[in-house]
């Protein structure tokens, strides 16, 4: 009894040295900064996370006797939640791969009475030579390919993308500057829209997950690539069906794909730099875009639904120039092309944003003051939004156009 007691003691020891030795060998870097925003918006506008978050304005409302538009309010905001910390872990190989790992966090999960700590960001990843491999949740690759470098929180949204998604990613360097990358994702926090609202249920219920692939070259000064993506969801999980003349709840395996694409580059030279992006894009409304889709057809004796994607193209420009003192202009134009086929009415099809624009355009200054950790910072952000009549076929065309002036001042220290 006394040498097996002795001999547990010995391996609990041999463990606890090992353990100690392994987790000296990890390195953790902290990050992150202490952030406020002051937002004036000179019309009520489509938001997200408490109107920090900006998209587009709102299309008018007038009162009963057209007096006034009850949306031309104009208002001022103060917030601090988008303040961040992350930590970044690596140090230790698993045979020949580095691994690493990241959890990063802010307090953007807005309630309607209170802000939330929520996960922004918490991965783990292995890299060989010529090969990472990232699982968990992180940035969408059609939005962190190319983007916006801008004063707001929207970083160039609705006419870019914006997503973090838990995915598995490969990422494969060809040599010469070449680069192929290949992900399998899964949608929240970002979801599409639907009969049930947002929700991450079209996913679920889909059991697909949205597939992307991309390459491109990453040269000394310019950057150019493309990217496909591969969006298939349920946007239903029972439906109703006639069966002799009374309604009966059967199960759906209905879907609506669409299939996107995009065009981008970035060109660095010293204190310069100039990226932009083009997107063909077929229900992108995770993608906090202007998109969505709807029902063209219904079969009372199957329950079953078939289903269209809006298109639409989106475009954006985007130049900064300075270190210290930062100059910045970014440009963004989308155009709505509506649906191949008509829906089964207006209220048949579902749309992140408003159903009734047509185009919208974009034009932000911006200017950057950096000393040290400290950087302060002012953007105006003049956005038109073109609306219309809501069409059958989500293609609207333009009516009036309604306007939104964002000023937003921003102070950071970064640590």
């Amino acid at each position: 009894m006394k040498r097996i007691l002795t001999l547990i003691i010995s391996l609990l020891a041999t463990i606890s040295i090992f353990a100690q030795e392994s987790v000296d060998k990890i390195k953790l870097k902290p990050y992150g900064f202490i952030r406020n925003y002051i937002n004036y918006d000179s019309r009520q506008c489509i938001n997200l996370m408490g109107e920090t978050f900006n998209m587009i304005p709102l299309d008018e409302d007038w009162n009963q006797d057209r007096s006034e538009d009850l949306n031309a309010v104009d208002e001022l905001s103060f917030v601090a939640f988008t303040t961040r910390f992350g930590v970044d872990v690596s140090g230790q190989k698993i045979g020949k791969a580095a691994a690493v790992a990241k959890i990063e966090a802010d307090f953007c999960g807005y309630g309607s009475n209170n802000t939330l700590f929520r996960i922004r960001q918490a991965y783990v990843g292995l890299k060989w030579e010529h090969t990472t491999l990232t699982c968990g949740q992180t940035w969408h690759p059609m939005a962190i390919q190319v983007m916006p470098s801008v004063v707001g929180l929207s970083p160039g949204s609705p006419f870019a993308p914006f997503n973090r998604s838990p995915q598995l990613n490969v990422s494969i360097d060809a040599g010469k500057g070449w680069n192929f990358t290949a992900a399998a994702l899964y949608q929240f926090p970002n979801t599409s829209v639907g009969p049930d609202g947002t929700s991450y249920d079209y996913s679920r219920w889909s059991k697909i997950p949205e597939l992307y692939a991309s390459w491109k070259h990453v040269g000394r000064h310019l950057t150019v690539g493309v990217g496909a993506d591969f969006l298939s969801l349920m946007p239903r999980k029972t439906s109703i069906a006639v069966r002799d003349g009374e309604q009966v709840s059967v199960t759906a395996n209905d879907r609506i794909t669409g299939l996107s694409s995009e065009l981008f580059a970035d060109y660095k030279s010293g204190k310069f730099n100039l990226k932009g992006k083009v997107i063909y894009g077929e229900n992108t409304s995770h993608l906090t875009m202007i998109s969505g889709y709807g029902a063209t057809d219904y079969d009372p004796q199957t329950g079953s639904y078939k289903y269209a994607p809006i298109r639409s193209v989106s475009s954006w420009i985007n130049a900064t120039y300075g270190k210290k003192v930062q100059g910045g202009i970014f440009l963004g134009y989308s155009k709505c092309l509506g649906a191949k086929q008509d829906f089964i009415s207006t209220k048949d099809f579902w749309v992140r944003g408003a159903k009734n624009t047509d185009y919208m355009y974009s034009i932000s200054p911006s200017v950057t003051y950096t000393i040290k950790n400290l950087a302060l910072a002012l953007e105006a952000d003049y956005t038109v939004v073109g609306y219309g009549d809501v069409a059958i076929n989500g293609r609207t065309k333009a009516l009036r156009d309604v306007d939104n002036l964002r000023v937003c001042a921003m102070v950071k220290y970064a640590f």
